[in-house]
């Protein structure tokens, strides 16, 4: 019963992921369900359909995606509104009519004509004839409502498309609904999912960490956090991650992310800024001190910067960073 079983489980995840695995991916997984329902005599009968249903919906789902056509090719231009225009005078039949509309529908999504996309994906949810397109309509709604920051709605979509078919963009934006919900357990079960398909997200990792923190694992959450800033590539999530550190006390570690944002954006007056700012919080005066000189010399009279210098000045006195006020361009304002 145990074999039964997992064929089972190992049948049901190949099912959900079919539509998206290679022609060669496909072969090897058939090959192993077909080698492990030979071992089950009893069960073969049963097996051999089930397989032999996948083997026929990968035929046909290898020839719909297939589909091309100018309203397509401007579509992977990015060119959408051309693309929707295009795609709505095109005609086609049967399946590919169905990916023809499905196409619209986000051509339309992208170019900010929800409401069309919204007519298109509702339409193919009800009469889409295979289920890789019920899918993609469920991302669709999805997607336009949390675009209107209707969370409860996108995760309703969301959750009925991983139910058809599971992809990472799906898993993703499951763990996004339901962390603006704050429901942080869900959030964050859908994150470490996304996780195990994409290793080296790290706008992920630091929403993971969020949740975690939220709910009162603190030492969890600053693995992910230290693991997001390992593997982050965009300034805009260390500069989030930066200002988690920095708000919760660890200015060593919001250093080494304004460090990391250096290495790509270079010299910039808001990264030296908050450099010099957590340099003096984690009482490293002279290199606060040199660092705030930098930022100064590109506008001597920030407000922002000069408030930060301030408001040391009035809480550490002793370090004398009221000297910092007439630094300019050439070290002193004249």
């Amino acid at each position: 019963m145990d074999w039964f079983t997992s064929w089972h489980s190992l049948y049901q995840q190949t099912e959900k992921k079919w539509a998206f695995l290679s022609p060669n991916e496909q072969k090897k997984q058939l090959t192993y369900l077909e080698e492990t329902a030979g071992t089950l005599l009893d069960e073969w009968t049963q097996m051999d359909e089930l397989v032999q249903k996948l083997r026929a919906e990968g035929t046909e789902q290898s020839d719909l995606l297939q589909y091309r056509s100018t309203g397509t090719v401007y579509y992977q231009l990015e060119m959408f509104a051309k693309a929707a225009d295009t795609l709505q005078s095109e005609q086609a039949s049967g399946d590919e009519d169905d990916l023809r509309l499905l196409y619209t529908g986000f051509a339309f999504l992208f170019a900010n004509n929800e409401q069309k996309a919204l007519e298109l994906f509702l339409y193919l949810v009800q009469a889409a004839r295979k289920k890789v397109f019920h899918h993609f309509a469920y991302v669709g709604l999805g997607c336009i409502h949390a675009r209107r920051q209707c969370f409860e709605e996108a995760t309703v979509c969301f959750e009925r498309a991983n139910q058809l078919i599971t992809t990472a963009d799906v898993v993703y934006n499951l763990g996004v609904c339901y962390y603006v919900q704050e429901a942080f357990h869900l959030a964050e079960s859908y994150f470490l999912d996304y996780i195990e398909q994409v290793s080296e997200d790290e706008e992920a990792y630091f929403f993971l960490g969020c949740c975690q923190w939220l709910k009162g694992d603190k030492e969890a959450a600053w693995v992910s956090w230290l693991t997001s800033i390992h593997v982050a590539e965009s300034t805009t999530s260390l500069l989030a991650l930066a200002h988690v550190c920095e708000w919760h006390g660890y200015h060593q570690t919001a250093v080494h992310c304004y460090k990391r944002i250096q290495e790509s954006e270079g010299l910039e007056q808001k990264v030296l800024h908050g450099l010099a700012w957590n340099y003096a919080l984690a009482g490293e005066g002279k290199k606060a001190m040199v660092t705030f000189r930098k930022a100064l010399q590109f506008d001597p009279f920030n407000s922002h910067i000069r408030s930060s210098i301030s408001w040391l000045d009035e809480h550490w006195p002793e370090e004398e960073w009221r000297s910092l006020l007439g630094a300019g361009k050439n070290g002193l304002i004249n």
